[in-house]
């Protein structure tokens, strides 16, 4: 009996396995999306679809992923951009998930500091030279990527030689890609040790009330920075209050009664 019952099971494995041979390959498993590499910072349906109509291929699909990465484009995406163009999906047969990938290089320390140092040195206030540009590793950006602003801290108010961290702006197309940081080598003349707005300088005080802007002129009680908050004397009236440097002509008041 026992010899039977492993015929049984034989027979049925047997079975089992003619039929998964027999079995088309879409029940395999489902194939790999078709890949498509872009250069924008946006996808737009003639990326992931041949043959779109003509009034349906610059529709927006969404950014492009980062450079180095990819996303998933499925068909109900694609076939909300035909809709939105006023096309009828169904008239372009059975649309497929497609993956879109970022053209993307990488660049050595060295092409990295050829490329920020002229928007390096664009951001540098009067008084300051570069001296030396110094990117750690190497970077992956958009194939077409630029350098854009940089945001630089807060600098000391000395002469002489100073190292910090530039934060550099990658951009495709306009808009930010990437932020990364970059090591400066900086050198400060006498003219960038001096305050942005010195003690007994007079400056325009602006109070804001509500709907009305009042303006009168103001005496800085002490040396001070665009960005910080001093006080400042009112020439008219000698009343001390504080105030935030917007720059070296203009201070916004932040306390009035």
């Amino acid at each position: 009996m026992f010899p039977k019952r492993l015929k049984s099971i034989g027979a049925r494995l047997s079975a089992v396995l003619a039929l998964s041979a027999a079995a088309p390959p879409a029940l395999a498993g489902s194939p790999e999306p078709r890949e498509v590499r872009v250069e924008t910072g946006r996808v737009t349906l003639e990326d992931v679809m041949a043959g779109c109509p003509a009034l349906a291929c610059k529709m927006d699909l969404g950014p492009a992923p980062p450079p180095g990465s990819s996303w998933l484009v499925d068909a109900a995406l694609m076939r909300g951009a035909l809709e939105g163009a006023g096309e009828d999906p169904k008239g372009f047969g059975q649309l497929r998930a497609v993956r879109v990938l970022s053209a993307s290089r990488v660049l050595s320390p060295a092409e990295l500091n050829e490329l920020a140092r002229p928007s390096i040195e664009r951001a540098l206030p009067p008084g300051v030279r570069l001296v030396g540009v110094e990117a750690k590793s190497k970077l992956v950006v958009p194939l077409r990527g630029v350098a854009g602003s940089v945001t630089l801290p807060k600098l000391p108010k000395r002469a002489g030689p100073t190292t910090t961290t530039a934060m550099v702006d990658i951009l495709l197309d306009g808009a930010l890609a990437r932020r990364v940081p970059v090591l400066v080598r900086l050198s400060l003349d006498g003219s960038a040790a001096r305050p942005d707005v010195p003690r007994g300088h007079t400056l325009t005080l602006v109070i804001e009330r509500q709907s009305a802007t009042i303006s009168t002129d103001g005496v800085a009680l002490r040396d001070t920075a665009i960005g910080e908050v001093a006080p400042f004397k009112v020439q008219h009236t000698g009343r001390v209050i504080n105030a935030l440097v917007k720059s070296a002509g203009v201070a916004q008041v932040l306390e009035a009664d």
